[in-house]
Parts: C-alpha cells; sequence; structure tokens
C-alpha cells in the first residue's frame, strides 16, 4: 500500500511538470537508403509533369546539391525526395510542376506545442494535420493546415526555395550550412499524421525536417526540485522495506 501511494504521489508531480515540446521525427534518420518514418507520394500539376507515384518509405537524396541546400548528416539527418537524386523529370526551370506529400506520424500522449525546422526544393505550400491518401494517383487532399508560407517565410517571400542563396533561396547564403527555417504548433493528444506539401519543377526537388535550432520546454527549476524530492522519498521508502521482516 506505501509503495501504491509513493507511486501516486510521483505520477502527480510528473503531471505537474511541464511538458517538453513534441518533436517530429528528423527525414533520413537512417543509415539505409529509404526513411521508414517519412512517405513520400507526387503527382503532376503544371504542363508538361508526367510522373505520379506513392512510397511507404521515402528514398534518401544521396548527393543534395550542397550548397545552397543544408549538408546530409549520415544516421541522423538527410534529404529525401521521390528518388536517389530528387528527380523525377530533367526540367530544372522553375516552374510548378509537381507537388509532393511527405509524411510522418506523431503520437502525444499529452497536449504539446510541436516543433521542427524544415527546408525544402522549390515551394512551400504548407504543413498540415492528417488528410487523405490516395496512393494510385499520388493525390493528398490536405486536412487541417497548421503552418502555410506567409507564416513560415514572411510576407513577400512565398515563393522563395527554403535554402540558402541569395536572389531564390529565402536564406542568405551566409546561413550555410543551417537552412532550415523554424515552426511551431499546439496539438492535443492524439495520434496524427503530419504532412508537408511542397513543389517544384521535378529537378532535384527534395525536402528536409530537423531540430536545429530548435529550442525544447524544459521542466522549471521548482519542478525539478520536486521531482528530486519524491525520488529521494521512493529510495528512502525502498531502503526501509528491504530491512523490515517480511510477514
Amino acid at each position: 500500500m506505501k509503495s501504491l501511494r509513493l507511486i501516486a504521489a510521483l505520477s502527480a508531480l510528473g503531471a505537474a511538470l511541464p511538458v517538453s515540446a513534441g518533436i517530429i521525427a528528423n527525414t533520413g534518420a537512417t543509415l539505409g537508403a529509404t526513411d521508414p518514418a517519412w512517405s513520400v507520394m507526387w503527382r503532376p500539376i503544371g504542363f508538361g509533369g508526367l510522373s505520379f507515384g506513392a512510397l511507404a518509405q521515402a528514398p534518401l537524396i544521396a548527393f543534395p546539391p550542397s550548397p545552397p541546400w543544408q549538408p546530409n548528416l549520415a544516421g541522423v539527418n538527410n534529404w529525401i525526395g521521390a528518388d536517389s537524386d530528387g528527380t523525377v523529370q530533367n526540367s530544372g526551370d522553375g516552374v510548378r510542376r509537381f507537388e509532393y506529400a511527405f509524411t510522418t506520424s506523431i503520437n502525444l500522449l499529452a497536449a504539446q506545442t510541436v516543433t521542427g525546422a524544415v527546408g525544402y526544393d522549390n515551394f512551400f505550400v504548407g504543413g498540415f494535420i492528417d488528410g487523405t491518401f490516395d496512393t494510385g494517383t499520388g493525390t493528398y487532399t490536405p486536412g487541417t493546415q497548421f503552418v502555410n508560407p506567409t507564416q513560415l517565410l514572411g510576407a513577400g517571400n512565398e515563393n522563395k526555395a527554403g535554402f540558402c542563396r541569395n536572389g531564390d533561396g529565402f536564406l542568405p547564403s551566409s546561413s550555410f550550412p543551417t537552412c532550415t527555417v523554424n515552426f511551431s504548433f499546439d496539438l492535443p493528444a492524439g495520434d496524427y499524421k503530419i504532412t508537408f506539401v511542397i513543389q517544384g519543377d521535378g529537378l532535384t526537388d527534395g525536402f528536409i525536417l530537423n531540430q536545429r535550432g530548435i529550442t525544447l520546454a524544459v521542466p522549471e527549476p521548482g519542478g525539478l526540485a520536486l521531482l528530486a524530492l519524491g525520488l529521494a522519498v521512493l529510495g528512502a521508502a525502498t531502503r526501509r522495506a528491504t530491512k523490515e521482516p517480511h510477514a
């Protein structure tokens, strides 16, 4: 009974502590050729676009243009695309010819602020919660939008690519190699699909998500002190229990 009371007290202490921000899994956090945490679908949306498809595991882009793309970190964070070089059609003219939906799952045990940082080539359309997926045509029908181009990039930057290059890139070349843009949004507890939609011309169209530059919420000093006290009480009770004779 004493143990049950102690466990309940510790649980209450834990519930009182601030919850850390939810983290979406880095893209390409694997040494394999594909990412089991991220899927990709793509479809043509503009003149001349021919390719479409859906892959349950998004391929890692092995050799991203660097710069202006942020460098890959093997096993930690890589760009992903529709294939190993992000090219479904050799048309590097900057036209919105294809739309890509990069999707991962997230499970939140409590309401949290979800964070991340994204880079992309060529155009950012938005981040969405849930929605529907037609793998036969590569078509994603968005759910609730949590970030749009203006929110992510600021007014006037909506048509700039999410990499480090002066002129057509949102981030200047001086910011290389950490060229990703932060976002955050609130979600209640539950299971969700998180999808980022970008559009490109078919040549090196890619996406990266990581936690660089993101500051996560941490327990306040007072909360940590309470937790430490609770652990000390539990330790003392355990030591007493080992010394008492068993019935």
